[in-house]
């Protein structure tokens, strides 16, 4: 069974089973406690103590009494007070709006006018590149990538027993400035239905100059069964 302790405010009283404690005339604000509670707590805040405090009922209408008058709303219209601060806080947005517009348009055409200064400052660096430059600048290009400039072509013939060929070639150089040297030729063999049969490379001892074109010979031995051949610049250097 349950043991209740109260407190008058001077002395501590207890224990008390549900029973005793109901002769006690204890009160709402009374403090209680029993093992389990971890302080000291009013006698109305304890469930089962409750019942010893039951909800005082409303006192009866009395019709012949006057109703007391409406409490009146706040007016939620326009000529509110409280739709003042709101009016306010749109008139200040509507200033900002404005500056920062003004501030957006200003930058702009700082801007652009620094843009323009920009541009027209840059146009005597244009002017001032020296051919010279421009020369080198497609040079490095056509030294790096020479079988871009280089085609081979020509015809060939065979000998009585089929077994030699001899090239006659042609070397295109399409390059404006770089002149090659020491250009490796590959010869590349075919059969009737276009298969490759084999290959061989041959490095040419002419000066390939810029834009002209260098007849070269070449004697090589022929493979069996071969139908065609062709041959392609594969590498040069630049002189």
């Amino acid at each position: 069974m349950k043991a209740y302790y109260l407190h008058s405010g001077s002395e501590q009283q207890g224990p008390f089973d549900i029973e005793e404690l109901k002769t006690k005339h204890i009160s709402e604000n009374t403090p209680i406690w029993f093992e389990g509670l971890p302080d000291w707590t009013s006698a109305s805040e304890i469930d089962e103590l409750k019942f010893l405090f039951p909800i005082k009922k409303p006192p009866p209408f009395n019709a012949n009494k006057t109703t007391p008058p409406p409490i009146q709303k706040v007016q939620s219209g326009p000529e509110s007070t409280q739709q003042q601060p709101i009016i306010k806080k749109g008139h200040d947005a509507l200033i900002i709006t404005i500056i920062i517009l003004v501030l957006v348009i200003v930058g702009g055409g700082f801007f652009l006018a620094n843009r323009k200064s920009a541009e027209l400052n840059s146009e005597p660096v244009i002017a001032e590149e020296t051919y010279q430059e421009k020369v080198l600048t497609v040079k490095e290009i056509e030294s790096s990538k020479p079988k871009r400039f280089l085609k081979a072509g020509g015809d060939y013939d065979r000998n009585i027993w089929g077994n030699k060929l001899k090239i006659h070639g042609i070397l295109r150089n399409t390059a404006t400035v770089t002149t090659y040297k020491d250009v490796t030729v590959r010869v590349i063999f075919y059969s009737k239905t276009k298969s490759e049969l084999g290959k061989m490379d041959h490095k040419i001892g002419e000066i390939s100059a810029p834009r002209s074109e260098t007849n070269f010979e070449m004697k090589i031995e022929n493979y069996k069964d071969v139908d065609s051949i062709g041959w392609l610049v594969i590498s040069a250097l630049p002189e």
